[in-house]
């Protein structure tokens, strides 16, 4: 899916073919709002395609799409760009691109902007993310600001889904990718009750069906909302709707967000610390707003120096047998690094 915005409406059309081969093909563009998609399907696997974008006699330069294979690959993970200014999230952003050229895929694990329905917020956004989104695949995830009306009262995510044209629900989904299958789950069930009252039920037969199809080595979530509550030292509602289920499901690791710091929980089952189980992490800030949250036992590595945390990115590289995961501030500092390799999981 290729996505664009323009002001004007014009009559675009995207042009695309296999490096290496002379055939052109045209794919067929829609619009929404002001914002154009196109579909491109039937493409070769860990493949390079070229593309371009065309309006009359003008067209934008040639760009590459690299097509995901069955092996390793390098992807990038922010979570909570959200920002009053965004040029932290640049900066952070930048640091990513800058330093690790060769990752594929990249994800913001929710709270993309501060306030979903504010437009200048997805304009700063997207020109802050230049750099890392630029011949990368980029998978959004859902948190709770994507969920709030200009007066900040609850709301469907309209500016979210019209920026983004996601397969499956829209609300949750799921994709191949490598080495791994990736469930884009939904957290925001206090936000979206009144609007969406069977999204948890709705979303649980299409995890667990999913699921029960994956063929590749990883299952690997991605949520915004953290399965833990710092004040009170305990498992939170988020926890009981998923921590079982995953446990069931045979989940090798979930990436959380939504508290704005770094937390390796290491792996936890049945509740517990476990030597087995599902790996949890918890994304630290990739944006301006600061959140301190105190230190836990059920945290592996936490940051040092809790008020002065610094934005943070987390680096994962991806193959049939291992996950190599590297914890990076925008600065260079190293806030952890570990593997997790590939075993039976019961």
């Amino acid at each position: 899916m290729i996505m664009w915005q323009a002001d004007a409406e014009e009559n675009f059309s995207l042009e695309y073919k296999l490096v290496g081969e002379d055939v052109a093909h045209f794919a067929e563009v829609e619009r929404r709002e002001k914002i154009y998609h196109c579909a491109l399907e039937g493409l070769k696997s860990a493949s390079l395609y070229k593309f371009r974008i065309i309006a009359g006699g003008r067209a934008t330069p040639w760009q590459n799409l690299r097509t995901a294979g069955n092996g390793a690959f390098q992807m990038i993970i922010f979570s909570d760009s959200q920002c009053e200014h965004y040029e932290v999230w640049q900066r952070t952003a930048d640091a990513a691109a800058e330093n690790f050229p060769d990752a594929e895929l990249v994800v913001v694990n929710g709270d993309l902007v501060d306030n979903g329905e504010a437009d200048y917020q997805w304009r700063a956004f997207f020109n802050a993310a230049e750099k890392i989104f630029h011949e990368r695949t980029f998978a959004p995830v859902m948190g709770n600001h994507e969920c709030y009306g200009v007066d900040w009262f609850n709301a469907l995510p309209t500016g979210y889904l019209n920026q983004f044209v996601l397969p499956d629900k829209k609300y949750f989904y799921s994709f191949d990718y490598g080495a791994a299958h990736f469930f884009i789950l939904n957290t925001q069930f206090a936000e979206l009750n009144k609007f969406k009252p069977k999204l948890q039920s709705a979303q649980e037969y299409f995890f667990r069906r999913d699921a029960a199809q994956v063929n590749r080595p990883w299952k690997i979530v991605f949520m915004h909302k953290d399965i833990y509550d710092y004040g009170q030292d305990k498992f939170n509602d988020i926890a009981d709707k998923f921590l079982e289920l995953f446990d069931e499901l045979e989940i090798d690791l979930v990436f959380t967000g939504h508290l704005h710091t770094y937390r390796n929980r290491g792996k936890i089952f049945a509740r517990k610390k476990s030597a087995r189980g599902t790996t949890y992490i918890l994304c630290g800030r990739a944006g301006d707003q600061k959140y301190v949250e105190p230190a836990s036992a059920i945290d592996d590595v936490t940051f040092k120096n809790l008020r002065e945390e610094p934005e943070n990115f987390i680096v994962s590289d991806i193959s049939a047998t291992e996950i190599n995961l590297l914890i990076r501030t925008v600065n260079g500092e190293i806030l952890d690094k570990f593997t997790i390799r590939k075993e039976s999981f019961k």
